[in-house]
């Protein structure tokens, strides 16, 4: 049988301006239609590797998330990529307690193969194996050190995949902290685990070891460097945002003196147009976090919005 054959290459060839040879030639050249740059990460901490689809498989990848696959389940725990869901999100539920945990995955995107979603997807669908190799194909990125293909970090699909991917380890993660009264999120790889009961985290981290060894189709390990367990005497952060022991999940003072530097640059005309458009990006995201500390700066400068303050530059 061949791919043009099955009931999902007609129903993609009805909704995309190709023909069925041009439809045929994305999707098996899709694994190699990527453009590869590099970053620094967060912190300097090395270069992360940034594939690119081309537009027309971006369109493609699109179209197979919304019209395909937006059924196939994902989490609550999962806080990433999601309307509604944000860090803040990830990082309120663990405010109160006393006692937090935080786990990273070692390469995340890369770490999630065909191997993972062929699994999945046989086991919570109806596609064929034919059209599960369609899918693939089109999801997923040739790995250039091996003959696998993987999740890219650049391509519209890969988030909303990964928590797809996810689901058996968050529901088991999950379940294991409802039974022992600990609280779980998960912000991509960043795993979030709090307590209000002293040394029970230290269990937790086994059990998300034994976790990722029973899950091995998943092919995920964890940066055993990154591992941090903290109390409350301690400065508790999740990605970026400090948790308060008043109980409020805040930008930190960090994140504030560098906010209120920038507002002053732009106030007194030292930021150009590129500068304002990103400060504009990060008021706009901190109001979401600390609504009351991002208004009173603006009103410090005489301005009654974010909007107003960024009309200046």
């Amino acid at each position: 049988m061949r791919l043009s054959d099955t009931a999902l290459f007609s129903r993609l060839l009805q909704k995309l301006p190709f023909s069925e040879f041009e439809l045929v030639t994305l999707i098996l050249t899709a694994p190699s239609r990527y453009k590869e740059h590099y970053i620094e990460k967060r912190n300097g901490r090395g270069m992360r590797l940034i594939s690119q689809p081309t537009a027309e498989l971006k369109a493609l990848q699109r179209l197979l998330v919304k019209s395909e696959l937006s059924n196939l389940k994902i989490h609550d725990s999962a806080t990433a990529y999601r309307h509604s869901k944000s860090i803040y999100q990830h990082a309120l539920p663990h405010v109160n307690n006393h006692f937090l945990l935080k786990l990273d995955f070692k390469d995340f995107f890369p770490s999630l193969t065909d191997f993972a979603l062929k699994h999945k997807l046989k086991l919570d669908t109806k596609y064929t194996d034919l059209e599960i190799d369609i899918l693939c194909k089109v999801l997923l990125k040739n790995n250039r050190k091996s003959s696998m293909q993987n999740l890219s970090i650049g391509a519209p699909s890969s988030p909303f995949i990964s928590n797809y991917l996810m689901y058996e380890f968050d529901q088991s993660i999950s379940d294991y902290c409802a039974v022992n009264n600990m609280t779980y999120t998960r912000y991509a790889d960043d795993i979030a685990i709090s307590a209000n009961e002293p040394f029970v985290l230290d269990k937790a981290k086994g059990f998300v070891d034994k976790t990722i060894l029973k899950l091995s189709y998943l092919g995920l390990t964890l940066n055993q460097e990154k591992t941090v367990n903290v109390s409350r005497k301690y400065k508790r952060q999740l990605v970026g945002l400090t948790l308060g022991n008043n109980g409020k999940v805040s930008l930190g003072r960090d994140e504030k003196r560098r906010l209120r530097a920038s507002v002053d640059a732009l106030y007194h005309g030292r930021l150009d147009a590129i500068e304002t458009s990103k400060l504009k990006g990060r008021l706009a995201f901190s109001i979401s976090i600390d609504y009351d500390f991002v208004i009173n700066l603006c009103r410090k400068y005489g301005f009654s919005s974010v909007n107003e303050l960024t009309q200046k530059g």
